[in-house]
């Protein structure tokens, strides 16, 4: 629950974000233009699904879609953890970016989760530069800058089950 709320607030946070660096400098602008950027947002009952939709004033749209049946589509190299089952998935679109995050658990152990996602970072050209590991917790990240491509990856072990929530990001600025 905990890291589902914190990838809402991200979520947010981002949404919010590309409203306001577009209107930053061009108060002056859009005024006179009349164009209004549009936006919409709502909970399916049924599932809980958060979803959000945000047209600036250029016309680009941003997307987010929250919970648990959201499909994990992570940008290309990085896959879903064999056998994980998704406990949760946060994916913005913005233009042509894309920013997934997953929460996961497995039975397996903390450093399969943690080699498997380096070894992917590695096909995306990352070589990462943050790892920190601790006695029940590893996180570690990194980005390719040329490619536009980044990745955090947080592992812990409760009791007989592992609990990871990576976030890849594939063309933001």
């Amino acid at each position: 629950m905990r890291r589902t709320l914190s990838s809402l607030w991200l979520s947010a946070l981002l949404l919010s974000a590309c409203n306001s660096a577009d209107n930053i400098g061009n108060a002056d602008k859009n005024e006179g233009d009349n164009i209004e950027p549009v936006g919409s947002y709502d909970i399916d009952p049924a599932s809980g699904e958060v979803r959000a939709t945000h047209t600036d004033a250029d016309g680009v749209t941003t997307t987010m879609r929250a919970g648990k049946d959201v499909p994990p589509d992570l940008p290309e190299p990085f896959l879903l953890y064999p056998g994980a089952q998704v406990t949760g998935t946060t994916r913005v679109d913005h233009g042509e970016g894309t920013f997934v995050t997953l929460d996961f658990t497995t039975s397996d152990e903390r450093a399969q989760v943690v080699e498997y996602y380096r070894e992917q970072a590695l096909e995306a050209g990352i070589d990462p530069e943050v790892e920190i590991d601790g006695t029940n917790a590893t996180t570690l990240g990194g980005e390719n800058r040329e490619d536009g491509i980044s990745f955090t990856l947080s592992v812990t072990k409760e009791g007989s089950m592992t609990e990871a929530q990576l976030s890849v990001a594939r063309g933001f600025e």
